[in-house]
């Protein structure tokens, strides 16, 4: 009896009730009905409405066939993570050519972007949208100054039409931050030069290159050129057939270049950071590229060649040989920050190679060629010079024009000394000269001022560069070293500094441009952050002349103490520059009167 009542109980269990299986029977018989009708609908809708014979759809996905389909004569793009769907169509009233335009978009390289992480890096990436359409670059990791070097196609129906590119901050963990955004208009059929885009932020810039033209929608294989599913994102470097070569062995594509260059040697090598960070060395003719990732940490250098001012051979243990790079001042954003020496130059330090002496050789051979190419070029340009006042010249005396302002040259654009955009003004006071005098008797090479003064503050180890012309700037300029006495409870004793100066004069020597970047190697953050000055002297009479002095703090690298470090730095050069304009007058009025010594001029300390 117990046996049967359990059976009887796991029956009841097991088969549904009555209840249950009407229930079931109708919700299949609802989802049947359902089905049938939407059917019905479908094809009732195709038999009523014909297919227009001049759609067009060109579609694309990873694994088969997508339909893309519009109305009327619009022209529809609707993007996805896989690839996009575009849809031209053609009203059959028109023609069957319809145009539309080709936006070709190369994102180069960005720079001085903010710092979105705690230790002042960022791991940057953008998305670039038209539209509907979006395209993604890849992340580059623990970079402010990013190089990117991708090209990306769009479709627009009409111009104008704007893109819009924004910067994200890579986090797997948080949402992602935006750094910043710039919206570019395409007005017309156009091909841009690589230009630098100021970002909707506090700081940042990006280097894009854009070229637009029509095209006709008839010709399938031209769009699919543009919006096939391996032309999303184009690498530059891929597409202008740019191969890296090793002296012997196959080609090598491990470092993309930002510009067109063909690589002639690569190494294997390590750099020195706190560890040794084992990768490759590539040398072009204009650039020393190094890649390493290791324990997934990718690491990116790349130094151009013109700002290498010395290579050594060196040692990083006693049996394994190094070669040491030494930059010029002023360089910076090479992917990655170089070490410091006590003398306040910058290096690099690259070691275990396999033999050290031949990439060294190959290094010297590069940078000989790239300083004879520029000699060369400054040859051709002082030649074409040249001949164009002579053929002045002759013109001249051809039309017998007796005008000395007629001339045949180059137009020459110069790079700007300090940055504008920091600059603030501080003092603004009259000096017992003129610009000439000034320049003679305070900032000539001959001029005893700067020695005098620096002694005065107790400064040692005073170098003094002699001026010379810059091509670059403009002008002439200098290099001045000394090491300076620190007041402050966090910075060491003295502190090395170097200032980069800069002068140039009006056309009628009436006005005088003064400009200084100093940098202080040994305090904290010395190497985030430069100060710069600009005294402008305009004459106002036969013996006096005008001088006013901006200053600004130019960071070159984000830090959570960067207001701090403004302010800071900004009072204590004001004060400095008051005190050197105070000294240059008395040591100009005594220099007229009896010739200064030594202790002419005096310095109070500083607070």
């Amino acid at each position: 009896m117990a046996m049967g009542a359990h059976c009887s109980w796991l029956l009841r269990s097991l088969l549904p009730s009555l209840w249950e299986a009407e229930v079931a029977i109708s919700a299949v018989a609802l989802l049947a009905a359902t089905v049938a009708l939407l059917l019905i609908l479908e094809e009732t809708a195709s038999a009523t409405s014909p297919s227009s014979p001049t759609t067009k759809s060109y579609d694309r996905d990873r694994g088969g066939r997508r339909r893309g389909s519009a109305k009327g004569s619009r022209a529809a793009a609707e993007p996805g993570c896989a690839g996009d769907e575009i849809t031209l169509v053609a009203d059959s009233s028109r023609s069957r050519s319809t145009t539309a335009y080709v936006i070709e978009l190369e994102l180069v390289s960005a720079k001085y972007l903010i710092g979105a992480n705690l230790n002042g890096t960022a791991e940057p990436y953008a998305v670039i949208s038209l539209g509907g359409q979006k395209r993604f670059s890849p992340m580059v990791p623990s970079q402010r100054n990013p190089v990117w070097g991708e090209a990306f196609s769009f479709l627009a129906r009409e111009l104008p039409a704007e893109v819009t590119i924004t910067v994200y901050d890579w986090d797997n963990v948080c949402k992602r931050k935006v750094i910043g955004s710039v919206t570019i208009a395409i007005l017309a059929e156009d091909e841009t030069g690589a230009v630098w885009y100021d970002l909707d932020s506090r700081s940042g810039q990006i280097c894009l290159r854009i070229s637009s033209k029509k095209v006709s929608s008839t010709s399938d294989s031209f769009f699919k050129q543009y919006t096939g599913a391996k032309s999303q994102r184009k690498m530059i470097l891929t597409r202008q057939r740019l191969a890296m070569t090793e002296d012997s062995g196959p080609l090598h594509s491990t470092i993309e270049f930002p510009h067109d260059e063909i690589v002639h040697h690569s190494y294997s090598c390590a750099l020195e950071r706190s560890f040794l960070r084992y990768g490759r060395m590539c040398i072009s003719s204009w650039h020393l590229c190094f890649q390493s990732h290791v324990f997934s940490k990718q690491l990116n250098v790349i130094i151009p060649l013109q700002d290498i001012y010395e290579i050594r051979r060196s040692q990083h243990s006693l049996i394994n040989p190094a070669i040491t790079i030494f930059l010029h001042t002023d360089a910076g954003g090479h992917g990655v920050s170089p070490l410091c020496c006590q003398n306040g130059s910058v290096r690099y330090k690259f070691t275990s190679f396999w033999n050290r002496n031949r990439t060294f050789r190959a290094l010297e051979t590069a940078l000989q060629c790239y300083r004879a190419t520029l000699e060369a070029e400054k040859q051709v340009g002082a030649h074409l010079l040249l001949k164009g006042e002579s053929m002045n010249v002759i013109s001249s005396r051809t039309d017998n024009i007796k005008t000395e302002n007629r001339r045949i040259g180059l137009t020459i654009t110069f790079q700007p000394f300090v940055n504008e955009h920091v600059l603030v003004d501080i003092t603004s006071n009259t000096f017992p000269g003129t610009p000439e005098k000034f320049f003679t008797v305070i900032l000539g090479d001959d001029a005893m001022f700067f020695q005098q003064y620096r002694n005065a503050r107790k400064d040692t180890d005073l170098k003094l560069s002699k001026w010379h012309v810059s091509d670059e700037y403009g002008g002439n300029v200098r290099e001045v070293t000394f090491r300076s006495l620190c007041h402050s409870p966090l910075c060491p004793p003295d502190t090395a500094v170097t200032e980069l100066q800069h002068v140039f004069f009006s056309n009628d020597k009436r006005n005088l441009i003064y400009e200084t970047k100093q940098q202080a190697h040994d305090v904290p953050f010395g190497s985030y952050f430069e100060i710069h000055c600009r005294w402008s002297l305009r004459t106002t009479s036969s013996s006096t002349c005008q001088v006013d002095i901006k200053i600004g703090v130019n960071m070159k690298k984000w830090c959570i103490l960067q207001s701090k470090i403004k302010s800071g730095a900004t009072e204590e050069y004001r004060r400095e520059v008051c005190k050197i304009l105070e000294a240059a007058s008395d040591y100009a009025v005594k220099a007229e009167s009896n010739g200064p010594n030594r202790e002419d001029i005096v310095v109070t300390s500083s607070a």
